[in-house]
This record gives structure tokens, C-alpha cells and sequence, in this order.
């Protein structure tokens, strides 16, 4: 089986948001992960204050369908836009065309190594992701069996998944493990808003009751000495996690916090790439909990690696937006050491997830989320899809 074709797509926001408004899966006014005041990095400026989209850029959506020559495909998936789609199509893809995709540790190699001159974080990383999660998908479809089985088979038959979100009294009652909050407030909101953080805190736990877990996630809006006040503050309420206080690069700060935060774990990774960024991080003792995106760190490839980096020192893993990405799903079901699974509802607990893209994305049941039964990701292009997807040519 050789590698005969590498298609991009990158997705149509305005066609996709169109699609979704009349199946209606979405709030017209926009998710709430770009459109509530979040805590962020750029939340001490006044002017981008009240929405992360206010700011954000080269986030879209980028497909990666890879076609062997016996016509099996495989998909994979990161962010980025058009930077991200363009170095799969014009760089990457030159080294891919009749390759064996069995061949996935040579060739993630080769990937890496091509855009060392130009890469090793961020966008050339997401690049090299969604064409590791394709290749993956297209082996396994190749084998006849579930990603987990090529990963080593499954460690688990349910996995319990927690929800990312503000909305408590919608996600109480459903079977999740817990609630991690997205903490409006940073140090440009002073004490004032370490206090409204703190009851949001304090109001989530009165909700949940006493057994739900409880985590927050800082999108790396806070420092050091806010983060240990802001620990302090809210131990009444037993917090399991705090999440991503810092900028990635502070790992002598997130050692520090590991250190002196005693009332709840820290956890971070989440816009860390490859082993090697992982590395530092390990070896630092810069965190409890390790948080690799499987769409931006490396794919199925470096995640694994980061999984038995993290064993070795007695670390749990648990992927950022595990959940809501099958090729995660099926890694965390291989793995001994991911005990959970993250899920969002995208614009609300009373809107179940659309996918415009794929077919046979897995949701949790009552908070669960069940082994997969499916032929690689299971993964397919839903009816439709090339409607509000753009495909890059050479």
C-alpha cells in the first residue's frame, strides 16, 4: 500500500455557520469560548477585554485526507488556516506520494526534520499533527481495526468525561465526573475580580453538590503570585485542578506552583508541542496533570511518547478537548495513565455538538464515554461537507 494522494481542506466558517444555524446546532450570537469574558492573555487590554474573538486569528479549521493507492483513506485534523494548510500542501505532502503510511514513524521523522528550519512549535507542528492522525486512521483502517487496537489495544472499556463550561445547573445531573470552569478574571481585574472568580467558584460548588469535581481553566491569563492568592481563595470548595495559569514558556514558574500549591493539582500542556517541549516540562516537575492537544502537539505519534514520558515519573495525562477528537478518544483508551476524558458543548449544554465535517464523531452517554466500536477513527465525510470545505491545489 503506497500513498497516491494528499488532499487540504480548509473550512468555510461562513458556509459552515450557515449550515449550522439552519440544522440548528448553534446560537446565532456565536460560541461562548470566543464571545463571554474569558480570562486570556490579552485580557489586559481594554479593547479585547470582553471576547476572545476580538483577537484571535488563524484558528480555522484544516483538513488532511490522505488516499493510498488501493483507495483506503485516512483523516486527520488541526487548526491554523491557511498557514497550517499550506505547508501540508506544498512542503509536506512533496515527501508523503508513494510512501508505505505503515512507515508512520519514519515519516513523522521526516516531517519534523523538513520544517526544523522554520518550525518546531505552533503552526508547522499542527501541520505535521493532522497528517500523523490521517496516516494513523489509514493504517488502522488498513489492519481492519479500532485505532486503540494499533495503539496497543484498550486499557479500559469506559472512560468518564467532565465537562468544560460555565453552564452548571445544564451539565449537574448528567453523569459527568465534573465541571472545569472558564475563569473570566485575571490580574488586570485586581482584587475585585478575584473575588467574582472566587464565587463563581463557590456558586458552582453549591450547585454540583459535594461529590462532582471541580477545575479551572486560566488560559494562561494569570502569573505566579496571583495564581497561588487565587488557590488560596477558593480551597473551601476543593478544586481538583488548577489549569494553565501561565504563558507555556514560564515552566521555572509552573515549577514553582507545583511546588507551592498544595490545595489543588496543576495542570498545563496545552500549547505545548512534541516530546521535546514535554521534556522540559517533565523534567522541570512543572506540573501534576499533562494536557497535550493530540491535534497540535504531534498527533497519535508524539502523544504516545508523551504518555510513557509521563508514566515514567508516575504523571497522569489528560488531553486537552479529549473528547471532542476521536483519534484522543482512541489514545486515551490505550493508555494507562488517562483516567478522563474532556467534552464542551460549543454553544451550549442544550445544544448537542454537529459536526459539518465527519460522520461518526462519539459523544459521551450519561457522562461516559463507551470503547469504540469502528474501523480506525471511524471516521467518515459527512453528506455535504465538500460543500463548506476548501480544497488547496498545487
Amino acid at each position: 500500500m503506497k500513498i497516491e494522494h494528499v488532499r487540504v481542506f480548509i473550512l468555510n466558517g461562513e458556509k459552515a455557520h450557515a449550515q449550522q444555524v439552519k440544522q440548528g446546532s448553534v446560537n446565532t450570537e456565536g460560541s461562548w469560548l470566543s464571545e463571554t469574558v474569558i480570562a486570556n492573555p490579552m485580557s489586559n487590554y481594554p479593547e479585547y477585554f470582553d471576547r476572545r474573538s476580538s483577537w484571535l486569528g488563524m484558528g480555522g479549521r484544516v483538513i488532511v485526507q490522505i488516499i493510498a493507492d488501493n483507495g483506503l483513506e485516512g483523516f486527520g485534523e488541526s487548526t491554523g488556516g491557511m498557514a497550517t494548510a499550506s505547508i501540508i500542501n506544498e512542503h509536506i505532502s512533496r515527501i508523503l506520494l508513494g510512501k508505505d503510511p505503515f512507515q508512520i514513524e519514519k515519516l513523522w521523522d521526516m516531517m519534523f526534520k523538513i520544517t526544523l528550519p522554520y518550525g518546531r512549535k505552533g503552526i508547522p507542528i499542527m501541520a505535521v499533527s493532522a497528517v500523523d492522525l490521517a496516516l494513523w486512521d489509514l493504517i488502522s483502517k488498513a489492519r481492519q481495526e479500532p485505532l486503540y487496537v494499533s495503539l496497543g489495544g484498550a486499557t479500559k472499556d469506559k472512560v468518564q468525561a467532565y465537562v468544560t463550561g460555565n453552564e452548571s445547573t445544564k451539565i449537574k445531573d448528567r453523569g459527568f465526573m465534573g465541571q472545569k470552569l472558564a475563569m473570566p478574571y485575571g490580574p488586570s481585574s485586581g482584587w475585585e475580580g478575584m473575588k467574582r472568580n472566587a464565587a463563581l467558584v463557590a456558586e458552582t460548588r453549591d450547585i454540583l453538590g459535594p461529590d462532582m469535581e471541580i477545575m479551572l481553566d486560566c488560559y494562561m491569563a494569570w502569573n505566579v503570585e496571583y495564581t497561588i492568592r487565587m488557590a488560596e481563595l477558593v480551597a473551601p470548595y476543593r478544586v481538583k485542578w488548577i489549569e494553565e495559569t501561565l504563558p507555556p514558556d514560564d515552566i521555572d514558574g509552573y515549577a514553582e506552583l507545583n511546588r507551592k500549591v498544595i490545595t489543588s493539582a496543576i495542570a498545563t500542556g496545552e500549547h505545548e508541542y512534541t516530546r521535546y517541549g514535554y521534556q522540559q516540562l517533565i523534567q522541570a516537575r512543572g506540573a501534576q496533570i499533562l494536557q497535550p492537544d493530540i491535534c497540535w502537539v504531534g498527533g497519535v505519534s508524539e502523544a504516545r511518547k508523551i504518555c510513557t514520558m509521563a508514566s515514567a515519573c508516575n504523571l497522569e495525562v489528560i488531553p486537552h478537548a479529549g473528547g471532542l477528537q476521536p483519534w484522543a478518544l482512541h489514545l486515551i483508551f490505550s493508555q494507562v495513565n488517562i483516567p478522563y476524558a474532556e467534552f464542551a458543548y460549543y454553544h451550549g449544554a442544550d445544544k448537542t455538538n454537529y459536526d459539518v465535517v465527519f460522520e461518526g464523531v462519539q459523544l459521551p452517554q450519561d457522562g461516559w464515554f463507551k470503547l469504540p466500536e469502528c474501523i480506525g477513527t471511524g471516521l467518515s465525510l459527512r453528506e455535504g461537507a465538500l460543500e463548506v470545505l476548501d480544497e488547496l491545489t498545487r
